[in-house]
């Protein structure tokens, strides 16, 4: 059959005609997540150990910052879901992107003292991260795809690995030349107003320009014998799911275990990365570019986990996925030698970035388009907390041990018990 016959054949069985949206807002969430995510939340952790060293902060004092703002995340996480669901993602995040421009704007002109970086970066930046966060992008590939759900959430994601990828030596790079710390938010502000402008064209879901998901009509989809490819090949729910079903199940247990160890631990590398390199005895720029890499490797992993995601049952993916960062984490903690750092750091970002794109999609296909954005607003506020205490936590242990070891060997159990919980992973039943 050739490519024209097979559109011809596509067209006729439920695909419309008039080019689809779908993959134009893949592209403006890519960008969306590579200037607000890549170039700002991980720019962290290449700028806040210049601030400390800088500025002869306590560390873990100095870390609240981080832990306030994932906590600020969590409790912000329910405006979140209302902007989402009373007025859509595109409003959602443009309100996020002014909020981090001022926090932005407040770090490079306004912070001299350690309470200043605490409240900017914790509350003001913290909110910012909610309202810009992934949630949105998932939200927007929920609504716009159900047969490429998994692929396209990694697609979009894997812009924020790349852009912090690319974050961190050139940022690096431009501290040296300026010799200032506030350089590297300056260049984070530039690209946080160029997400700003493409924010303007996203539509929020496909009803709204007279589409369907994956530009398949439903209806006749369903007619066409041969339209066996346009369905999806695993679980995806047809029950609309309720906040208290959705409770009620011990599946949504199981999730918040595997997101609370894969979110701790990556928070806790974040921030203490570059530190326990360092302190190991490698340069700066080394040990910058071994996060790069590890965060590279996040990025390079959300399409392929994506795809599987797509291919096979969530459970033996996101299962593949903790493992690789319980054997990367390890790795990354005992390793010695900038090569086999770089190579476990790749191993730990690559099981990261697999499950920040799987963990959404277990929840959108377990529960539904419509309670995703709810079930995340409730919970982020009960989950994230917790997850928050990793970075001042780690923080505080290294002033009291001179060492990150107890926190390496935390983040491991939390991984662990996570596989366990992964193992366990199947779609819920159908509420009676």
């Amino acid at each position: 059959m050739t490519q024209e016959s097979i559109l011809a054949t596509t067209a006729q069985s439920g695909q419309a005609p008039r080019k689809f949206y779908g993959w134009t807002n893949v592209g403006l969430l890519f960008f969306l997540q590579f200037a607000a995510s890549g170039f700002v939340y991980f720019a962290y952790s290449v700028v806040f150990p210049v601030m400390v060293e800088t500025m002869d902060w306590n560390r873990g004092t100095a870390s609240l910052a981080q832990s306030i703002a994932l906590i600020m995340l969590g409790l912000a996480y329910p405006l979140t879901g209302y902007l989402l669901s009373r007025f859509g993602v595109k409003q959602a995040v443009t309100i996020g992107l002014l909020v981090m421009l001022s926090g932005l704007t407040l770090l490079v002109f306004a912070v001299t003292e350690i309470w200043q970086w605490v409240l900017v970066w914790g509350g003001v930046m913290g909110l910012s991260f909610a309202l810009t966060g992934p949630i949105c992008s998932q939200t927007a590939m929920i609504s716009w795809f159900s047969i490429k759900r998994s692929t396209t959430i990694g697609i979009v994601m894997t812009g924020g690995a790349l852009g912090g990828a690319l974050a961190q030596p050139v940022l690096s790079t431009m501290m040296d030349q300026f010799d200032s710390w506030r350089a590297a938010w300056m260049i984070a502000a530039a690209m946080v107003v160029i997400a700003l402008i493409a924010a303007q064209f996203i539509v929020n879901r496909p009803q709204d320009i007279g589409q369907f998901p994956d530009n398949v009509d439903p209806a006749l989809a369903a007619r066409d014998p041969l339209a066996g490819n346009l369905r999806p090949k695993t679980h995806r729910t047809d029950h609309d799911w309720t906040m208290k079903q959705v409770i009620r199940t011990p599946i949504l247990y199981l999730v918040m275990l595997i997101t609370l160890g894969y979110l701790a631990t990556f928070f806790f590398l974040l921030n203490h990365g570059i530190l326990h390199l360092t302190d190991s005895g490698l340069s700066g720029l080394e040990a910058a570019s071994i996060m790069g890499i590890t965060i590279l490797g996040s990025g390079l992993a959300r399409i392929p986990a994506g795809w599987l995601g797509d291919q096979f049952e969530l459970r033996w993916t996101v299962f593949g996925s903790i493992s690789l960062m319980i054997i990367g984490l390890s790795g990354f903690w005992l390793g010695q030698g900038v090569i086999l750092l770089s190579i476990m750091g790749m191993v730990f970002g690559a099981g990261y970035g697999g499950l920040l794109v799987l963990g959404p999609v277990v929840t959108g296909n377990y529960f539904g388009e419509r309670a995703f954005p709810i079930i995340n607003s409730v919970l982020a506020p009960v989950m994230l907390p917790f997850a928050a205490a990793a970075p001042a936590g780690a923080g505080y242990i290294f002033e009291a041990t001179g060492s990150y070891d107890i926190a390496f060997a935390a983040a491991i159990g939390l991984l662990i018990t996570g596989l366990i919980a992964a193992f366990l992973l199947k779609p819920p039943a159908t509420p009676d």
